[in-house]
Protein backbone atom coordinates (compact mmCIF):
# COMPACT_ATOMS: atom_id res chain seq x y z
CA UNK A 1 0.00 0.00 0.00
CA UNK A 2 1.23 3.31 -0.84
CA UNK A 3 1.80 5.27 2.32
CA UNK A 4 0.28 8.93 2.79
CA UNK A 5 0.90 12.22 4.25
CA UNK A 6 -0.68 15.20 4.97
CA UNK A 7 0.41 18.70 5.37
CA UNK A 8 -1.97 21.41 7.48
CA UNK A 9 -0.87 25.06 7.47
CA UNK A 10 -1.76 26.82 10.75
CA UNK A 11 -2.47 30.28 10.62
CA UNK A 12 -5.32 31.68 13.22
CA UNK A 13 -7.22 28.89 13.16
CA UNK A 14 -7.67 28.72 17.05
CA UNK A 15 -11.53 27.42 16.66
CA UNK A 16 -11.34 25.05 14.31
CA UNK A 17 -8.41 23.67 14.45
CA UNK A 18 -9.24 20.91 17.58
CA UNK A 19 -12.18 19.42 15.43
CA UNK A 20 -10.24 19.40 12.05
CA UNK A 21 -7.31 17.61 13.57
CA UNK A 22 -9.43 15.19 15.32
CA UNK A 23 -11.17 14.16 11.67
CA UNK A 24 -7.82 13.46 10.66
CA UNK A 25 -6.97 10.69 13.48
CA UNK A 26 -10.42 9.41 12.95
CA UNK A 27 -8.94 8.46 9.41
CA UNK A 28 -10.20 4.76 8.63
CA UNK A 29 -7.38 4.34 6.69
CA UNK A 30 -4.44 5.67 8.91
CA UNK A 31 -2.07 8.84 8.14
CA UNK A 32 1.39 7.68 8.13
CA UNK A 33 3.04 11.42 8.61
CA UNK A 34 0.98 14.63 9.81
CA UNK A 35 3.12 17.94 9.07
CA UNK A 36 2.06 21.25 10.69
CA UNK A 37 3.15 24.58 9.55
CA UNK A 38 3.03 27.12 12.23
CA UNK A 39 2.91 30.28 9.45
CA UNK A 40 2.87 32.50 12.54
CA UNK A 41 -0.20 33.95 13.28
CA UNK A 42 0.43 34.76 16.75
CA UNK A 43 -2.48 33.23 18.24
CA UNK A 44 -3.69 29.62 20.26
CA UNK A 45 -3.56 27.83 16.88
CA UNK A 46 -0.08 26.05 17.26
CA UNK A 47 -0.80 24.81 21.00
CA UNK A 48 -4.14 23.68 20.30
CA UNK A 49 -3.16 21.54 17.54
CA UNK A 50 0.20 19.60 19.40
CA UNK A 51 -2.03 19.34 22.49
CA UNK A 52 -4.87 17.56 20.33
CA UNK A 53 -2.04 15.19 18.60
CA UNK A 54 -0.03 15.23 21.86
CA UNK A 55 -3.03 14.00 23.60
CA UNK A 56 -4.35 11.22 21.17
CA UNK A 57 -0.07 10.18 21.78
CA UNK A 58 0.37 10.68 18.00
CA UNK A 59 3.44 11.58 15.76
CA UNK A 60 3.96 14.66 14.09
CA UNK A 61 6.95 17.20 12.85
CA UNK A 62 6.12 20.76 13.46
CA UNK A 63 7.72 23.56 10.60
CA UNK A 64 7.77 27.25 11.92
CA UNK A 65 8.09 30.07 9.04
CA UNK A 66 10.37 32.97 9.76
CA UNK A 67 7.67 35.43 9.34
CA UNK A 68 4.09 34.72 7.72
CA UNK A 69 4.42 33.79 4.14
CA UNK A 70 0.95 32.84 3.10
CA UNK A 71 -0.89 29.33 2.31
CA UNK A 72 0.99 28.57 -0.62
CA UNK A 73 4.43 29.12 0.98
CA UNK A 74 3.23 26.86 3.70
CA UNK A 75 1.80 23.84 1.80
CA UNK A 76 5.34 24.05 -0.15
CA UNK A 77 7.20 24.49 3.22
CA UNK A 78 5.43 21.21 4.29
CA UNK A 79 5.93 19.44 1.09
CA UNK A 80 9.14 19.42 1.15
CA UNK A 81 9.20 17.76 4.52
CA UNK A 82 7.36 14.59 3.79
CA UNK A 83 8.71 11.53 2.66
CA UNK A 84 5.26 9.62 1.50
CA UNK A 85 3.98 7.99 -1.88
CA UNK A 86 1.25 10.60 -1.44
CA UNK A 87 0.18 13.69 -0.74
CA UNK A 88 -3.36 15.51 0.56
CA UNK A 89 -3.26 19.13 1.87
CA UNK A 90 -5.82 20.09 4.87
CA UNK A 91 -6.91 23.43 5.84
CA UNK A 92 -7.20 24.04 9.22
CA UNK A 93 -10.68 25.63 9.91
CA UNK A 94 -12.59 22.37 7.68
CA UNK A 95 -13.03 18.80 8.48
CA UNK A 96 -13.32 15.00 6.51
CA UNK A 97 -15.47 12.42 6.47
CA UNK A 98 -13.91 9.30 8.18
CA UNK A 99 -13.57 7.67 5.11
CA UNK A 100 -11.92 10.32 3.11
CA UNK A 101 -8.71 9.18 3.07
CA UNK A 102 -9.10 5.31 2.17
CA UNK A 103 -11.61 5.87 -0.76
CA UNK A 104 -9.16 8.42 -2.42
CA UNK A 105 -6.69 6.42 -2.05
CA UNK A 106 -8.37 3.22 -3.08
CA UNK A 107 -10.00 5.34 -6.16
CA UNK A 108 -6.06 6.39 -7.16
CA UNK A 109 -5.32 2.85 -7.34
CA UNK A 110 -7.97 1.34 -8.78
CA UNK A 111 -7.32 4.17 -11.90
CA UNK A 112 -3.53 4.17 -11.77
CA UNK A 113 -4.23 8.06 -11.34
CA UNK A 114 -2.01 10.54 -10.67
CA UNK A 115 -4.41 12.54 -8.31
CA UNK A 116 -8.10 11.39 -6.69
CA UNK A 117 -10.67 13.90 -5.83
CA UNK A 118 -13.77 14.03 -4.32
CA UNK A 119 -16.74 16.79 -4.11
CA UNK A 120 -17.39 19.60 -1.40
CA UNK A 121 -19.62 20.05 1.25
CA UNK A 122 -19.86 23.72 2.12
CA UNK A 123 -21.14 23.93 6.17
CA UNK A 124 -21.88 27.15 8.64
CA UNK A 125 -19.71 27.24 11.62
CA UNK A 126 -22.66 25.20 13.39
CA UNK A 127 -22.31 21.92 10.96
CA UNK A 128 -25.42 22.73 8.48
CA UNK A 129 -25.19 21.72 4.63
CA UNK A 130 -25.10 24.89 2.64
CA UNK A 131 -24.57 23.33 -0.64
CA UNK A 132 -22.70 20.35 -2.41
CA UNK A 133 -20.00 21.76 -4.93
CA UNK A 134 -19.40 20.47 -8.23
CA UNK A 135 -21.72 18.48 -10.68
CA UNK A 136 -22.14 14.73 -10.28
CA UNK A 137 -19.38 12.84 -11.19
CA UNK A 138 -20.80 11.09 -14.51
CA UNK A 139 -17.33 9.25 -14.81
CA UNK A 140 -15.24 7.45 -12.36
CA UNK A 141 -11.87 8.12 -14.38
CA UNK A 142 -11.26 11.15 -16.82
CA UNK A 143 -7.92 12.21 -18.47
CA UNK A 144 -6.35 15.06 -16.73
CA UNK A 145 -6.87 17.33 -19.61
CA UNK A 146 -10.66 16.90 -19.57
CA UNK A 147 -10.41 17.42 -15.65
CA UNK A 148 -8.76 20.97 -16.43
CA UNK A 149 -11.28 21.89 -18.89
CA UNK A 150 -13.83 21.14 -15.99
CA UNK A 151 -11.95 23.21 -13.46
CA UNK A 152 -12.33 26.37 -15.80
CA UNK A 153 -15.70 25.58 -17.27
CA UNK A 154 -16.53 25.44 -13.53
CA UNK A 155 -17.57 21.76 -13.30
CA UNK A 156 -15.28 21.29 -10.82
CA UNK A 157 -13.29 23.11 -7.95
CA UNK A 158 -9.67 23.53 -8.10
CA UNK A 159 -9.40 23.30 -3.73
CA UNK A 160 -6.16 21.87 -3.19
CA UNK A 161 -7.63 20.23 0.09
CA UNK A 162 -10.40 17.88 -1.63
CA UNK A 163 -7.52 16.29 -3.86
CA UNK A 164 -4.98 13.21 -3.20
CA UNK A 165 -1.61 13.68 -5.46
CA UNK A 166 1.00 11.16 -6.07
CA UNK A 167 4.03 12.97 -5.22
CA UNK A 168 5.96 12.72 -8.44
CA UNK A 169 2.99 15.19 -10.12
CA UNK A 170 3.45 17.75 -7.99
CA UNK A 171 6.94 18.82 -8.54
CA UNK A 172 9.18 20.67 -5.43
CA UNK A 173 7.21 24.10 -4.84
CA UNK A 174 3.66 23.50 -6.69
CA UNK A 175 1.60 26.12 -4.93
CA UNK A 176 1.96 29.91 -6.01
CA UNK A 177 3.54 31.82 -3.26
CA UNK A 178 3.04 35.57 -2.34
CA UNK A 179 -0.37 35.19 -3.55
CA UNK A 180 -4.29 34.28 -2.30
CA UNK A 181 -6.22 32.08 -4.64
CA UNK A 182 -3.18 29.87 -5.26
CA UNK A 183 -5.26 26.77 -5.83
CA UNK A 184 -6.70 27.72 -9.00
CA UNK A 185 -4.10 27.73 -10.98
CA UNK A 186 -1.95 25.35 -9.58
CA UNK A 187 -4.83 22.74 -10.03
CA UNK A 188 -5.57 23.84 -13.76
CA UNK A 189 -1.64 23.08 -14.38
CA UNK A 190 -1.21 19.74 -12.33
CA UNK A 191 -4.33 18.65 -14.33
CA UNK A 192 -2.57 19.79 -17.68
CA UNK A 193 0.21 17.77 -16.46
CA UNK A 194 -1.75 14.44 -15.49
CA UNK A 195 -2.55 11.13 -17.53
CA UNK A 196 -5.69 9.84 -15.01
CA UNK A 197 -7.58 11.75 -12.68
CA UNK A 198 -10.00 9.78 -10.01
CA UNK A 199 -13.60 10.91 -9.67
CA UNK A 200 -15.51 10.32 -6.25
CA UNK A 201 -18.93 10.93 -6.48
CA UNK A 202 -19.30 11.02 -2.56
CA UNK A 203 -18.90 15.15 -0.77
CA UNK A 204 -15.99 14.01 1.62
CA UNK A 205 -14.25 17.26 2.12
CA UNK A 206 -16.54 19.73 4.91
CA UNK A 207 -15.20 23.10 3.93
CA UNK A 208 -16.41 25.71 6.28
CA UNK A 209 -17.82 28.99 5.28
CA UNK A 210 -17.18 31.28 7.46
CA UNK A 211 -17.72 35.34 7.39
CA UNK A 212 -14.27 37.62 7.54
CA UNK A 213 -12.61 34.72 4.96
CA UNK A 214 -11.18 35.44 1.82
CA UNK A 215 -13.46 34.15 -0.28
CA UNK A 216 -15.92 36.42 1.72
CA UNK A 217 -14.18 39.96 1.91
CA UNK A 218 -12.26 42.27 0.18
CA UNK A 219 -8.83 42.73 0.93
CA UNK A 220 -5.79 44.11 -1.31
CA UNK A 221 -5.60 40.21 -1.54
CA UNK A 222 -8.80 40.21 -3.79
CA UNK A 223 -6.86 42.09 -6.35
CA UNK A 224 -4.94 38.58 -6.71
CA UNK A 225 -7.64 36.90 -8.76
CA UNK A 226 -6.29 38.66 -11.66
CA UNK A 227 -3.08 37.55 -11.21
CA UNK A 228 -5.50 34.04 -11.33
CA UNK A 229 -6.83 34.89 -14.52
CA UNK A 230 -3.73 35.70 -16.21
CA UNK A 231 -1.90 32.80 -15.05
CA UNK A 232 -4.52 30.72 -16.07
CA UNK A 233 -5.03 32.57 -19.91
CA UNK A 234 -1.00 31.56 -19.91
CA UNK A 235 -1.41 27.96 -19.37
CA UNK A 236 -3.44 27.43 -22.08
CA UNK A 237 -1.79 29.37 -24.44
CA UNK A 238 1.76 27.35 -23.46
CA UNK A 239 -0.86 23.53 -23.58
CA UNK A 240 -2.51 25.36 -27.54
CA UNK A 241 -5.66 25.01 -26.23
CA UNK A 242 -6.77 29.16 -25.68
CA UNK A 243 -8.40 28.77 -29.13
CA UNK A 244 -10.00 25.29 -28.38
CA UNK A 245 -11.01 26.75 -25.01
CA UNK A 246 -11.93 29.82 -25.46
CA UNK A 247 -15.56 29.90 -24.37
CA UNK A 248 -14.82 28.07 -21.25
CA UNK A 249 -12.27 30.43 -20.30
CA UNK A 250 -14.38 33.74 -21.19
CA UNK A 251 -17.01 32.41 -18.99
CA UNK A 252 -14.26 31.60 -16.17
CA UNK A 253 -12.81 35.29 -16.60
CA UNK A 254 -16.63 36.57 -16.01
CA UNK A 255 -17.89 34.55 -13.35
CA UNK A 256 -14.82 33.25 -11.13
CA UNK A 257 -12.82 36.80 -11.64
CA UNK A 258 -14.22 39.91 -12.60
CA UNK A 259 -18.22 39.14 -11.21
CA UNK A 260 -16.42 38.02 -7.94
CA UNK A 261 -13.89 41.10 -7.82
CA UNK A 262 -16.81 43.29 -8.03
CA UNK A 263 -19.11 41.94 -6.03
CA UNK A 264 -16.70 41.80 -2.86
CA UNK A 265 -15.91 45.54 -3.40
CA UNK A 266 -19.90 46.40 -3.80
CA UNK A 267 -20.59 44.60 -1.05
CA UNK A 268 -17.87 45.77 0.89
CA UNK A 269 -19.45 49.90 -0.25
CA UNK A 270 -22.78 48.80 1.02
CA UNK A 271 -21.21 48.03 4.14
CA UNK A 272 -19.20 51.08 5.03
CA UNK A 273 -21.50 53.31 3.11
CA UNK A 274 -18.47 54.98 1.38
CA UNK A 275 -16.35 54.14 -1.23
CA UNK A 276 -12.60 53.49 -0.74
CA UNK A 277 -9.35 53.75 -2.59
CA UNK A 278 -9.41 49.57 -2.50
CA UNK A 279 -13.06 49.79 -3.53
CA UNK A 280 -12.01 52.02 -6.43
CA UNK A 281 -9.37 50.24 -7.72
CA UNK A 282 -11.01 46.87 -8.50
CA UNK A 283 -14.26 47.93 -9.56
CA UNK A 284 -11.97 50.23 -11.75
CA UNK A 285 -10.19 47.27 -13.09
CA UNK A 286 -13.17 45.22 -13.27
CA UNK A 287 -14.63 47.38 -16.16
CA UNK A 288 -11.25 47.82 -17.78
CA UNK A 289 -11.71 43.91 -18.15
CA UNK A 290 -14.27 43.93 -19.69
CA UNK A 291 -14.60 44.01 -23.50
CA UNK A 292 -17.56 44.20 -25.54
CA UNK A 293 -15.72 41.36 -27.51
CA UNK A 294 -16.36 39.01 -25.01
CA UNK A 295 -20.55 39.35 -25.70
CA UNK A 296 -20.75 36.68 -28.58
CA UNK A 297 -18.36 34.61 -26.65
CA UNK A 298 -20.36 34.74 -23.51
CA UNK A 299 -23.47 34.45 -25.53
CA UNK A 300 -22.08 31.07 -27.39
CA UNK A 301 -21.08 29.60 -23.99
CA UNK A 302 -24.98 30.56 -22.79
CA UNK A 303 -22.83 32.54 -20.26
CA UNK A 304 -26.50 34.80 -19.87
CA UNK A 305 -25.97 35.73 -16.59
CA UNK A 306 -22.79 37.12 -17.25
CA UNK A 307 -23.57 38.72 -20.87
CA UNK A 308 -25.87 40.55 -18.30
CA UNK A 309 -22.85 41.69 -15.54
CA UNK A 310 -20.53 42.73 -18.08
CA UNK A 311 -23.37 45.45 -19.71
CA UNK A 312 -24.49 46.78 -16.43
CA UNK A 313 -20.95 47.22 -14.72
CA UNK A 314 -18.87 48.32 -17.70
CA UNK A 315 -21.77 50.82 -19.03
CA UNK A 316 -24.18 51.51 -15.70
CA UNK A 317 -22.24 50.59 -12.84
CA UNK A 318 -24.40 52.23 -10.33
CA UNK A 319 -27.62 50.72 -11.62
CA UNK A 320 -25.68 46.99 -11.23
CA UNK A 321 -24.63 48.12 -7.55
CA UNK A 322 -28.09 49.06 -6.58
CA UNK A 323 -29.51 45.81 -7.93
CA UNK A 324 -26.74 44.05 -5.91
CA UNK A 325 -27.56 45.80 -2.69
CA UNK A 326 -31.46 44.17 -3.21
CA UNK A 327 -30.27 40.44 -3.50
Amino acid sequence: MPTVGVVIPLYRCAPYVRGCLESVLAQTRPIDEIVLVDDRGDDDSVGIATATLDGQGRSYILLTQPHNKGLGAARNTGLAALTTDLVWFLDSDDQVDAEFVETLVDALEAADADFAVTRTRRVDEAGNTLQIDEEHVRAPVVTGTHYARELISGGAKGYACTKMFRREVLGARPWAEGQAYEDIGTSVRIALSSRRVAMVDRPLYHYLYREGSISTTLSPATLDLFTVEDDIRKLLCESSLEHDWRREFTGFRYREVLTSVAHLAMRDQHAQGTRSGLQHTAISQVRTRIALRDIPILWQGRHYREMVFAGLVKYLPGMYSAILRRR
